[in-house]
């Protein structure tokens, strides 16, 4: 197939000698894209579980139509632990339960999260769906940071919930952006 030299003008695309289109476009990452938009958000948790492998931070998506995806998740402790992010399902009782706010990260917007957000010193009723991610703190007031290109996708419904190996104050920081099929 031959592509043919419309030569820019009037919406015809140009064509250079190696057949392929003269095009102009600027990419971005998805998340920074959707921070224009006013759909990405922080939510920060601080607790220390009450006994080792106790649940300290749980999330819902309870939207009926919105997907999130965690982006990114930092996090420091009061001694060396293990932290697991996992994929959780029942329903949850909380021991000592504070939800929390998530902060828009484009401070020119009001758009907020639709789901249920909790720190606890001890979350019961979930049923473990298998580890998405370890997170490794090697040692006290040390901080560790998720890195991954994939994200973790929750869809409506589904939920996620980080457990403490050791009984040590925890803090984490959590990136959640919303997934658009139209973008």
């Amino acid at each position: 197939m031959r592509i043919e030299d419309g030569g820019g003008a009037n919406g015809d695309a140009k064509v250079n000698p190696n057949q392929q289109l003269d095009t102009f476009s600027i990419t971005e990452p998805e998340d920074k894209f959707n921070n224009r938009k006013g759909k990405v958000w922080s939510v920060t948790q601080a607790t220390t579980p009450v006994g080792a492998n106790d649940y300290v931070f749980y999330f819902k998506n309870t939207s009926n139509n919105e997907t999130y995806a965690i982006t990114d998740i930092r996090v420091t402790a009061g001694a060396a632990t293990l932290l697991s992010v996992d994929s959780v399902a029942g329903v949850p009782t909380f021991t000592a339960g504070s939800d929390l706010t998530p902060v828009n990260r484009n401070l020119g917007s009001s758009a907020t999260i639709t789901a249920t957000i909790k720190e606890d010193t001890n979350t019961t009723g979930l049923t473990d769906q298998g580890r998405l991610f370890p997170i490794q703190v090697e040692a006290a007031n040390k901080m560790s940071h998720l890195r991954t290109t994939s994200n973790i996708i929750i869809p409506p419904g589904q939920a996620v919930a980080m457990e403490s190996s050791a009984v040590t104050s925890v803090e984490s920081t959590w990136s959640f952006t919303v997934l658009e099929d139209d973008i």
